[in-house]
């Protein structure tokens, strides 16, 4: 008999943690940087989607990542605004440029865009500083733990295009995990991570001793 009421418990948890694996989002757009650097000259902003999997269309513009259900198998996670990775990092360094005095322009541009095209829309808006972050992987994965694997560039040019600092993060980081609430961990955990590491490229002093 215990048997039998621990396998309907352990049967229980699995349909529940599927239930709450599908459709899912993880919260970007609302993320407020901590930088370091302040002035008031113009900035403009692009963050170009270089994922291959979103290139080719497998996967969509808003897909962050997988949240795998009590038998294991993945459902997309996505962002929260329902508008590309892309978008929302150019949003929140824009607006937390502003908040330090910036006058900042975002440019959004599609995943197809080739480098040259995107640095050209950040020129045509003749700000004086062109920032273009390059999303070569961004993707959290999570069970009962949390992974994050991460490869992001962020090139800081001149009105011209020319490069003046550049700066990258790669990596793969465990960001903990839950037994009970997966998803709320996760919720909370890449967020976070996703903040440091945009501080971590911003606040460079690299990039502060130029961006003023």
């Amino acid at each position: 008999m215990k048997m039998v009421t621990r396998s309907i418990v352990m049967l229980a948890l699995v349909v529940v943690m599927s239930g709450c694996a599908v459709g899912q989002r993880i919260s970007y757009h609302e993320t407020e940087l901590g930088l370091n650097a302040s002035g008031s000259s113009q900035v403009a902003v692009a963050s170009l989607d270089s994922r291959p999997y979103v290139k080719n269309g497998e996967k969509d513009k808003t897909y962050v990542g997988n949240l795998r259900g009590g038998f294991g198998n993945p459902f997309n996670l996505s962002t929260e605004s329902g508008k590309p990775l892309a978008d929302d990092m150019t949003s929140v360094i824009c607006a937390s440029l502003k908040k330090k005095g910036f006058v900042c322009t975002t440019v959004f541009v599609g995943p197809n865009e080739t480098p040259a095209e995107v640095t050209g829309k950040l020129k045509a808006t003749n700000a004086k500083s062109l920032i273009l972050l390059n999303i070569n992987e961004w993707l959290s994965s999570t069970y009962q733990n949390t992974g994050l694997t991460y490869d992001l560039v962020l090139d800081l040019m001149d009105n011209q295009g020319s490069i003046l600092a550049e700066q990258k993060v790669k990596g793969e980081d465990q960001l903990g995990g839950s037994l009970w609430s997966p998803p709320a961990h996760a919720k909370e955990a890449v967020p976070q991570a996703f903040k440091k590491k945009l501080e971590s490229l911003l606040n460079d002093p690299s990039v502060t001793g130029v961006l003023k």
